[in-house]
């Protein structure tokens, strides 16, 4: 909860021009008018959950900063939590709107608060603090209501002693050995994809024409060919390269072996990076995570297509009677890469990120299928600071798998693969339900681009990042994303 400090808070400053002033700054923006005067000291909710728990109609939740909010379309105005709060901080308010063209009254109570911190930013004298975190649970919402301190340069934090569960996964991971591609040296010829026993390295989409992948000359027990083209002399016409060709790109014509499509690129940006996200949750145990390999039984798995959905590359595949996809480290590509462009590495896990590219939307965190991620806003933008200062924090969960640097807005997280998706804009949308928004303003400070002013967009500035639906205390904001690879 907030509390005030009274030795600190001097709750109305009267003045000489002023004299009737009787609204102190805290109050003045406070949302959910949550804060009185007593004795010209400031006081508030104290987020204790009688209200919540007491609601006949469910109509109050918490959220993750240890706040509640109303939902308006549930309650009912029965006043139930006006009469059962302890420190009788509540009223009913009552509200006209027009509903199908009637007038219609809606009453729902003020007074309960949702910890949006606006009363500690404005404080003069630092006066509004956060106390007591014990109904924090979670580490990551720990690491939330420490984010917030800093936000509001709020100094006391009382963190009780009891231990934490912490989250456990399956498999312990410092580091994990991967392929690496580098883009570089890589000329795009696709042999990697074809000599992949395990369909674990994917083209980024299809290519219908000879990649000069050079398959042909390997197969050729005259090198007679290379890249498509045939040396007449030597050829013998056995066939063997138009067997062997991935592309179908070769064909005998007039006695001679012809190339019959033109030369084009492939690129295989996707591959396995051996997160072992689908061992740890394949229900059937078909999917091991042994030794840093990901072996797989195909007599225990039934096909539900865990490993598939949850693949953060997009590399598993359900090919009716097993799963493909997964890499074993064979080496095979990295042994016949004709330009040396693919190794084998050992990749550490991310502890921390700080990047002056990051804005702090909190869309790695928003992706991430581990619950590894907290974003940590150090500062918001103002009039001197145009930029919002931020951390991204990886805890145990973290697997390397690389979901929150395919899916970052501005590339400010390791990516091994190169692989990235994008915000289709035109199927994406993000909506505010104003029966929730307490207009905090909260959206305001932290989306980058200036793009939302109390839940109302400006569609040419947003970018989709999820800034403003992560930081809302009272999920007033919610994003629909449709995913696309460039």
């Amino acid at each position: 909860m907030i509390i005030t400090d009274i030795s600190k808070c001097r709750g109305i400053e009267k003045c000489e021009t002023c004299p009737f002033k009787e609204v102190s700054k805290c109050m003045e923006v406070c949302p959910t008018n949550a804060i009185r005067l007593i004795d010209n000291k400031a006081f508030s909710c104290i987020t204790c959950g009688t209200c919540a728990r007491e609601c006949p109609n469910k109509a109050i939740k918490k959220n993750e900063y240890g706040g509640y909010y109303v939902d308006r379309r549930r309650c009912n105005g029965c006043g139930t939590c006006e009469k059962v709060c302890p420190i009788k901080i509540i009223t009913m308010k009552k509200e006209e709107r027009i509903v199908k063209n009637e007038k219609r009254e809606f009453v729902y109570p003020e007074g309960i608060c949702v910890m949006c911190g606006l009363c500690a930013e404005i404080c003069p004298y630092d006066a509004r603090m956060y106390f007591d975190v014990r109904d924090l649970k979670s580490e990551k919402n720990r690491m939330l209501a420490e984010r917030y301190l800093k936000i509001f340069k709020s100094k006391k934090l009382n963190i009780t002693e009891e231990e934490e569960t912490k989250t456990k996964i399956k498999h312990e991971m410092e580091s994990r050995t991967s392929i690496k591609i580098d883009r570089e040296k890589c000329e795009e010829c696709g042999k990697c994809v074809y000599l992949c026993p395990k369909n674990t390295i994917l083209e980024k989409e299809d290519v219908d024409g000879c990649t000069r992948c050079n398959i042909c000359n390997d197969v050729c027990p005259n090198d007679a060919i290379k890249y498509g083209e045939v040396n007449a002399e030597k050829c013998v016409l056995c066939g063997n390269c138009i067997e062997k060709c991935p592309k179908d790109a070769l064909d005998i014509s007039n006695f001679m072996v012809v190339k019959i499509k033109e030369d084009l690129k492939t690129i295989p940006l996707k591959h396995c990076v051996n997160c072992g996200l689908c061992a740890d949750n394949c229900p059937e145990g078909a999917l091991k995570f042994d030794n840093n390999k990901i072996l797989y039984d195909p007599n225990k798995c039934k096909l539900c297509n865990t490993c598939v959905n949850i693949c953060p590359q997009n590399v598993r595949i359900n090919k009716g009677s097993k799963v493909d996809g997964g890499c074993v480290l064979c080496g095979i590509c990295k042994e016949n890469c004709p330009v040396d462009a693919i190794d084998m590495v050992n990749v550490k896990r991310f502890d921390k990120i700080k990047d002056e590219n990051c804005i702090g939307c909190g869309t790695c965190s928003n992706v991430c299928p581990n619950d590894a991620i907290t974003v940590k806003i150090v500062k918001f933008k103002n009039e001197i600071q145009k930029s919002i200062k931020s951390e991204v924090i990886f805890n145990n969960n973290c697997v390397m798998c690389e979901s929150c640097a395919i899916h970052c807005p501005r590339d400010v997280i390791p990516n091994t693969t190169g692989y990235k998706k994008y915000v289709d804009r035109e199927s994406s949308y993000i909506w505010t339900d104003f029966d929730f928004c307490v207009l905090c303003g909260l959206c305001n400070k932290i989306c980058p681009n200036d793009a939302v002013d109390k839940g109302k967009f400006d569609w040419d500035k947003c970018e989709f990042c999820s800034a403003c639906a992560n930081i809302c205390p009272t999920h007033a904001i919610s994003i629909h994303r449709k995913w696309i690879e460039k």
